[in-house]
């Protein structure tokens, strides 16, 4: 295809010396015009003559003047205006991609470019200093470019430029056709070097202006910028991702190089060396690179290349120390080689980049943060008072955590750092207080966890001098923190190995936060004292020896010499601790210490110390004051220490043991005698002096002493033990106390309590830790109380609290205590508290009685009560028979609030077994709310607990009736669970949309009820959630019956709910995607309500409203859904010159056939698939068709759409076959298979089914080889080349099916059937042959490739002499370039017929006869060309005859034979398209003398043409030897070069003669003659004659006739046509004849 460049030149802006030009050009005018005034004679106006003679003068002067302007000046004037015009290289880009631009241009070799010696370059340049005129200039290609006289190469300018007002542009894109490679590298490396550089242009140009078109030289200098060797390169980004695979350091740059030429080049790939300081660091490499004029961002991406030397490694060194700290390094990037299409280099443009040498400042702008966090980890502080501020620290573990901005590996071996510590005031701002500073220390780092981890050994923690207060601040803090957070800042430097070598990295400055766990006031854990002594005692206090355990919880062990804490509790001071040079290790410590204690100084003290006694611990509070220490910069944290500790009680009991006796008045005074054994635990001795005692067991009263003994104190030394003499004691002689005492005893004793626990039930006692035990009357056989009695006395200890004056040392006071366990010795008094001992029996045995429930179920339930069914039983009623009947209704309790009452029936007890009961009863609601709460519960919870109270139970047994026993019972039965996993969906159906909205819903369920209570509702109903979505209601149809721990099948209805928010919709499209897809769906159903016979009931609505059931299933299809059946492609359009193997196909009318699976409507309105076109079980290719709109009709039928989607073939062999199927066959049966996603319209909204799999057979109607016919509607011969005619056709083929197919150019065979031979080819250019019958432009090169050239000659005849010619027209091999379609389009097959013209080429003959000899003639041949395109003819051989008839003369039917032409002109007569031209002086021979006189009778007359001619077509194309026939072509005879007067009276119709056409032979002669002597004339003008002609046929035996010769044709009979205007001669000067050959002449005479 040709290809139209756009060099277009545009003026603009204005022309800058307009003024000079002007005068110029008048200089110019002037020179070439001006003519020296002649001497003056005398004035003109008394000269007459003269004035005449200077007016005509002048004139002529004047023309002549326009004339050298036009004519001479002109061209002057124009290379005088290029000469001093500027040419400005605005853009010039060169690529090695060939632009479309120049696809149809020639300028070098015609098998391709060689990109070593040419390149494509798009330039835009402006022109100044054009001068005033309007011009267009054409460049004379090419045009040649020199640098320093050297031609570098040529260029080319395709389009026209044009300029106006002094100014233009030149826009072109040119190749560039190098013409010495050396002197084009060479300048490539100039141009990249200097800031600026010269192109001289040198050729031809024309320039057309004020009508006139100049050819003028180029010789034009331009000035280009260079690129100067890219000044200006920064680096935007510095990236060292990681390690390189085969050693060294990945390396990316991201890079700003600004290129001040105009001129961009296409480099393609580059390769760059890196260095620094003499350092070469690596390659890099950047790719698709396009180098413009201004900012070019490339991306250099390579290695750092590892360095061996220590020289190279200090400065790689230097280059990371500075880029870290925010310093520049000047590196430099030197260009290896270039690549424009990534692989091949281009020689002169790899030289000249080799040249390139970039100097590149590398920083990172600022310092970076390197290390962003320091840990101290464990360390050790020691104080000295002699240098409070300089405690000495060791750290065996500091850690830094770093991150570095690169991904390499990086092993940090040493590090040293100067450290200042600060603490944070206020804000943002710090106070420095410390410093330390540390050497070159080996280091470990951990670089994924991105730590260096290092030791600090005996380094001095030195205070700034003047910074105490901070100081004491930073130590405070530490002492009270549990985490303190303070600032470390400084400068490290490191040594560290890398994949490049061992570097050193300084100046990494840092500030950042670190943190310590504190002493937390030493309160993290308690401050334990392990023991404590009574060492002595003073006047005023007792003397203490203490053990103490402390926690230190911070990270680092103190050392703090002696150290006092004031001892105290609850807000009094008890005395003052001293731990003597402590030292506290990180973690327990065990510290000894020394204290006074004064217990009478305080409530507080004394409540301690008779707590302590009795063995209990005591809370103390230690707290440091001013002078807790003598170390400066501790005093303020240690002063603030406040601890709480814990003071253990005394393990030793005071009280050893005692005795007791019951006196014979002592159930009257309520007194017994009492003694008791003391013990001293203390080092120290002490005497006890009053006792105020009160005796429990078990927790119940036992009695009471209260007596002063001072005058007999009890006196116990150090670590021993002492009796008292006798005590009275007071005691507590209740039965229940006394029932409980022996109970206890008995317990404790170890004897079997059975038979007591018989008797108190038996007796109505019910004691702690009694057993329900049947009173068996074997229990009771040999069973003696008394020494029942007395053996579990044996077991008495009781518990004691004590007043008790004591003196220690010097020190006295009252001692107040508590002891347990004190074992107390019995006689046989005690068997006087048997008969204290008894209680009602029967209260007991209802006590003991377990009341249970199998099941209870509710049944016709009001807001008021229901029916109630209780099975159940009752255990434990004691070792006799017994009727436990309820007078009163029991009421029922949950969680202690009241549901309502319930009656029951009697209850038939057996004795040793209980009760069994199935009975009836009545419950009557009498707190609605709490009956809906616990129902509410019940549903949800695993088991509740009624609690069933009553006072009015009544007990008969052994004869007698025991009434207002009271019961209190808790019974548990088993909850609902939720209905937890107990709810299935066996089925459920989507049968319509419903008509209260959304789509109707109904499920088969079975539902277990793993509750002991049963529910037989009339109704119950409940919601539907999937993920959090309401779907809608679903109701029991009909009642709702629960068993109690049974199943019951109940069958749903209700509907899904229409959806409009999003989540709805996505939850509705997941259901049903899952259905589709054969999965199950997990529902969440909510309860609603629950109805009784008279409707709703509020407490079961409560109930079930409090219900939600997880993990409802449900169920997806019970087999595989087939969802689509059919698909169906009603048309399509497929384009096979995008991409062969993946032509862009669509379709407007897609069906598929959705088959629901249920019954509500399904509208589907978009859709996308992912198509396999299957074909014998094969994939033959793939559609990934994206969303599209769809349709739905109500048979389920969804119409869609798609277009431009690649139809990706996976099997070109059989893609190739599937389209000669779909071209030569009716139709195609194929599969498609895949999913689709599809958006669907339904009563509950816009769905997105998912996924739906489909695998169908589909059938596409094919093109059926076009119905085999191709009908040729227009034929036009519009011209022709050396190798063929070419003919213009419109033809009409049939594309019976719904395909829209895009071929581009395809061609065809032209078979010539009667020859069975091919003709040419036609050629359907950009073809896209779309459904029906449809006309198609057709490009026909008749000759092409033709097999028989007589073939085509012989159609040539038919085609002219209006014959019907079948043709076949057939596909080849090369039909086409596009591989799929060649197999298909190879074997097509149509029937054509080419129908021919009445040409009628020979419009008219004039012959001029000889009037001497009568048998010579010339003629002149009028010839009518009806072609759209020249013709010539070459060489003629014909003969004439005619049929004549004049009636007045008797002569019908006689044949006359106006004679021979055998000729070859000198040059070819050449007929332009469409034309008529006369060619004059052609001889005619044997001419019959007697036919030629009697012609001349009639010399208006038609004749009959048989000849065969040579010609060429459009100059170009010869045809050889062609036969051609015509029939009435009109004759004039000349006699002498006039027509013969004809007889009078015959110039009308009475005497008209009519001629006709006999069979000839003709023979024709082909030469190539390329001049044509035609000259178009007029013959005879001024005389006319009315002649009537008649056609008729007549044969000529004498002629031979061939299969060729064409048949004879006959002519309608015409209307007489006047031709003879004026009668009268006139008489017209004319001009000499002008003879070009001796054979053609033109002339016109007056007769």
């Amino acid at each position: 295809m040709s290809q139209t460049h756009d060099h277009q030149m545009v003026t603009e802006g204005e022309y800058y010396h307009h003024d000079n030009t002007r005068d110029t050009n008048h200089d110019m005018l002037e020179e070439y015009s001006e003519k020296q005034s002649p001497p003056k004679k005398r004035p003109l106006y008394k000269n007459k003559k003269y004035m005449i003679f200077c007016g005509v003068s002048t004139v002529i002067i004047v023309i002549v003047a326009v004339v050298l302007a036009l004519y001479v000046i002109f061209p002057k004037i124009a290379q005088s205006l290029l000469n001093q015009s500027n040419i400005n290289v605005n853009a010039a880009d060169i690529t090695f991609t060939k632009p479309d631009a120049l696809a149809s241009q020639v300028y070098g070799k015609r098998d391709g470019d060689d990109l070593n010696t040419t390149f494509y370059m798009n330039m835009e340049s402006s022109l100044t200093n054009t001068g005033p005129f309007s011009a267009k200039i054409v460049f004379e290609n090419p045009v040649n470019v020199y640098y320093n006289d050297t031609l570098l190469g040529d260029i080319y300018f395709y389009n026209e430029s044009h300029i106006a007002a002094g100014h233009g542009s030149i826009n072109a894109v040119t190749p560039f056709v190098i013409k010495d490679t050396a002197a084009f590298a060479a300048f490539t490396k100039t141009m990249l070097a200097v800031d600026e550089f010269k192109w001289t242009l040198k050729g031809k140009l024309s320039i057309t202006a004020l009508t006139r078109t100049a050819h003028v030289d180029l010789n034009k200098e331009i000035t280009l910028n260079g690129m100067n060797g890219f000044p200006d390169v920064r680096i935007n980004s510095f990236q060292l991702p990681g390690d390189a695979p085969s050693g060294g350091i990945l390396m990316e740059l991201g890079t700003i190089l600004n290129s001040p030429s105009p001129i961009g080049v296409q480099l393609g790939t580059i390769v760059m060396a890196v260095g620094y300081d003499g350092v070469n660091l690596g390659t890099v490499t950047a790719e698709g690179v396009n180098l413009k004029k201004g900012d070019n961002n490339i991306t250099l991406k390579g290695t750092l290349v590892p360095q061996s030397d220590n020289a190279s490694l200090a400065k790689v060194s230097t280059l990371f120390s500075n880029y870290v700290s925010g310093g520049v390094s000047n590196t430099s990037a030197v260009g290896i080689s270039c690549s424009p299409d990534g692989v091949n280099p281009i020689t002169w443009l790899s030289d000249g980049f080799k040249t390139v040498n970039l100097n590149v400042a590398l920083t990172a702008g600022a310092p970076l943060k390197i290390i962003n966090g320091v840990s101290m980890g464990y360390l050790d502080l020691k104080f000295d008072a002699n240098a409070p501020y300089a405690p000495v620290i060791n750290a065996p573990s500091v850690s830094a955590a770093y991150k570095l901005p690169f991904g390499f590996s990086l092993n940090v071996t040493a590090l040293s750092q100067n450290i200042t510590l600060a603490i944070n005031t206020t804000g943002a701002q710090t106070d420095s207080f410390a410093v330390i500073s540390t050497p070159s220390t080996p280091s470990v780092t951990d670089q994924a966890a991105g730590l260096i981890t290092f030791p600090m050994n005996n380094a001095a923690l030195n205070g700034i001098t003047g910074k105490e207060a901070t100081y004491n601040a930073y130590t405070y803090a530490l002492t009270a923190s549990s985490n303190y957070t303070f600032m470390v800042a400084g400068v490290a430097q490191t040594n560290a190995m890398t994949p490049i070598g061992a570097i050193s990295l300084t100046n990494i400055s840092f500030d950042v936060p670190t943190t310590l766990v504190g002493l937390s006031f030493l309160n993290s854990s308690a401050t334990v004292i392990n023991s404590i002594d009574v060492t002595g005692g003073t006047s005023e206090a007792l003397q203490l020896a203490i053990s103490v355990s402390m926690e230190n919880p911070s990270d680092f062990s103190i050392s703090t010499g002696d150290v006092s804490f004031n001892m105290g509790a609850s807000g009094s001071e008890l005395g003052v601790v001293t731990l003597a040079n402590l030292t506290l290790a990180r973690g327990s410590n065990t510290v000894a210490a020394t204290s006074t204690f004064d217990p009478n100084a305080s409530d507080v003290g004394k409540n301690i110390l008779s707590t302590f006694v009795m063995g209990q611990e005591n809370s103390l509070d230690i707290s440091g004051f001013a002078n807790s220490t003598d170390i400066a910069s501790l005093a303020g944290a240690l002063g603030a220490i406040t601890l709480q500790s814990t003071l253990p009680g005394l393990t030793t009991a005071i009280v050893q043991g005692a005795s007791m006796s019951i006196l014979s008045d002592s159930i009257a005074s309520g007194t017994v005698a009492v003694k008791v054994t003391i013990a001293d635990p203390f080092t120290a001795g002490l005497s006890v002096t009053k006792v105020v005692s009160a005796a429990t067991f078990n927790g119940m009263p036992l009695g009471n002493i209260d007596q002063d003994i001072s005058s007999n104190p009890i006196v116990v030394a150090g670590k021993s033990t002492a009796q008292s003499g006798d005590l009275s004691m007071t005691m507590n002689f209740e039965p229940a106390a006394i029932a409980l005492l022996m109970r206890e005893l008995s317990v404790a004793a170890g004897l079997d309590t059975r038979p007591l626990d018989a008797l108190f039930g038996l007796g109505g006692f019910h004691v702690d830790g009694q057993e329900s035990v049947d009173a068996d009357s074997s229990l009771f056989t040999n069973f003696n109380i008394s020494e029942y009695t007395l053996k579990a006395m044996t077991a008495l200890k009781v518990d004691l609290s004590l007043t008790s004056g004591i003196t220690i040392g010097q020190y006295s006071t009252d001692l107040t205590f508590s002891q347990a366990g004190v074992a107390v010795a019995a006689d046989n008094s005690v068997l006087q508290l048997i008969p204290l001992v008894g209680q009602p029996i029967v209260q007991q045995i209802v006590d003991g009685a377990v009341l249970s429930f199998d099941s209870v179920i509710l049944s016709s339930p009001t807001n008021s009560g229901f029916d109630v069914q209780m099975k159940g039983g009752i255990a434990n009623t004691g070792p006799m028979d017994a009727t436990i009947s309820f007078p009163s209704p029991l009421t029922v309790y949950w969680q202690g609030r009241k549901l309502g009452t319930v009656t029951m029936a009697n209850i038939e007890a057996k004795a040793d077994v209980g009760a069994s009961f199935d009975v009836a009863g009545k419950f009557s609601v009498t707190d609605g709310t709490a009956m809906g709460d616990f129902a509410a519960y019940m549903i949800n919870a695993d088991s509740f607990e009624w609690e069933i109270i009553t006072s009015d139970v009544s007990v008969n047994a052994l004869g007698y009736s025991f009434g207002s026993i009271a019961l209190d019972k808790f019974v548990t039965l088993a909850g609902a669970q939720g209905f937890k996993d107990d709810v299935t969906i066996t089925s459920f159906d989507l049968p319509a949309n419903d008509p209260a909205g959304g789509i109707s819903l109904s499920a088969q369920t079975v539902i277990k009820n793993p509750s002991q209570v049963g529910f037989n509702l009339s109704g119950a109903s409940f919601e539907n959630f999937f993920e959090g979505v309401d779907l809608g209601p679903l109701a029991s149809d009909g009642a709702a019956v629960f068993p109690p721990r049974g199943t019951s099948n109940i069958l749903m209805k209700g509907r899904l709910v229409t959806q409009t928010s999003a989540e709805g919709i996505a939850a509705l499209t997941k259901v049903f995607g899952n259905y589709l897809s054969g999965q199950s769906s997990s529902l969440t159903v909510k309860g609603v309500s629950g109805s009784g016979p008279q409707g709703e009931v509020n407490w079961l609505d409560a109930a079930f409203k409090a219900l939600t059931i997880e993990n409802v299933i449900l169920p997806g299809p019970t087999s595989n859904l087939t969802l689509i059946s059919s698909i169906s492609m009603e048309d399509m359009q497929i384009d096979f010159t995008k991409e062969a193997w993946a032509p862009p196909t669509g379709s407007n009318n897609v069906k598929a056939q959705i088959q629901n699976p249920f019954g509500f409507p399904l509208g589907v309105t978009q859709l996308n698939m992912k198509v396999a076109a299957t074909y014998g079980g094969q994939t033959v290719a793939t559609l990934d068709v994206p969303d599209n709109s769809a349709t739905t009709d109500a048979s389920g039928m969804v119409t869609t759409h798609f277009s431009d989607v690649p139809f990706e073939v996976q099997n070109q062999q059989l893609f190739s076959g599937f389209v000669a199927l779909l071209t030569l066959s009716p139709s195609v049966t194929f599969g498609l298979e895949g999913t689709s996603n599809a958006i669907a319209e339904t009563a509950v909204g816009s769905l997105t089914l998912p996924n739906i799999a489909f695998n169908v057979d589909t059938t596409l109607a094919g093109f059926a080889d076009f119905n085999g016919v191709a009908t040729i509607q227009q034929l036009k011969v519009t011209g022709g080349t050396a190798d063929y005619i070419l003919v213009d056709l419109v033809a009409q083929m049939t594309n019976p099916s719904n395909i829209t197919i895009t071929l581009g150019t395809i061609n065809f065979n032209v078979v010539l059937n009667d020859k069975n031979a091919v003709i040419g080819k036609v050629y359907l250019n950009d073809l896209t042959i779309t459904p029906g019958t449809q006309s198609y432009s057709i490009e026909m090169h008749l000759g092409e490739g033709a097999t028989d050239q007589a073939a085509v000659s012989s159609i040539l005849s038919s085609y002219l002499t209006n014959q019907a010619v079948p043709l076949t027209i057939v596909g080849s091999d090369t039909s086409t370039d596009i591989d799929p379609l060649k197999t298909g389009l190879k074997q097509v097959a149509l029937a054509s017929t080419m129908q021919g013209i009445q040409a009628n080429l020979v419009t008219n003959v004039v012959a001029d006869v000889d009037p001497m000899t009568g048998i010579t003639a010339t003629a002149a041949i009028t010839i009518h060309n009806p072609l759209d395109t020249p013709f010539s003819i070459v060489s003629v051989k014909a003969t004439t005859n005619t049929t004549l008839v004049c009636r007045g003369f008797n002569t019908d039917g006689q044949v006359i034979k106006v004679g021979d032409i055998d000729f070859t002109p000198d040059s070819p007569a050449t007929v332009g398209a469409g034309e008529t031209a006369t060619f004059q002086g052609w001889p005619i021979t044997n001419v019959d003398v007697l036919s030629a006189y009697t012609l001349l009778l009639d010399p208006y007359i038609k004749v009959s043409l048989y000849q065969t001619v040579t010609t060429q077509v459009n100059g170009a194309y010869n045809t050889g030897e062609m036969s051609y026939f015509e029939d009435n072509v009109p004759l004039t005879l000349l006699l002498g070069g006039t027509v013969p007067v004809p007889f009078p009276n015959m110039a009308y119709a009475d005497y008209t003669c009519q001629c006709g056409p006999e069979n000839v032979v003709a023979e024709t002669d082909f030469t190539n003659q390329t001049t044509s002597n035609a000259t178009t004339t007029t013959i005879l003008p001024s005389v006319s004659v009315t002649l009537t002609s008649v056609a008729s046929t007549t044969t000529d035996s004498s002629v031979p006739t061939t299969s060729d010769t064409p048949a004879t044709t006959t002519d309608s009979v015409t209307e007489p046509t006047p031709i003879i205007e004026d009668p009268e001669p006139t008489t017209t000067e004319a001009p000499q004849p002008t003879t070009t050959d001796e054979t053609s002449n033109t002339t016109t005479n007056a007769p």
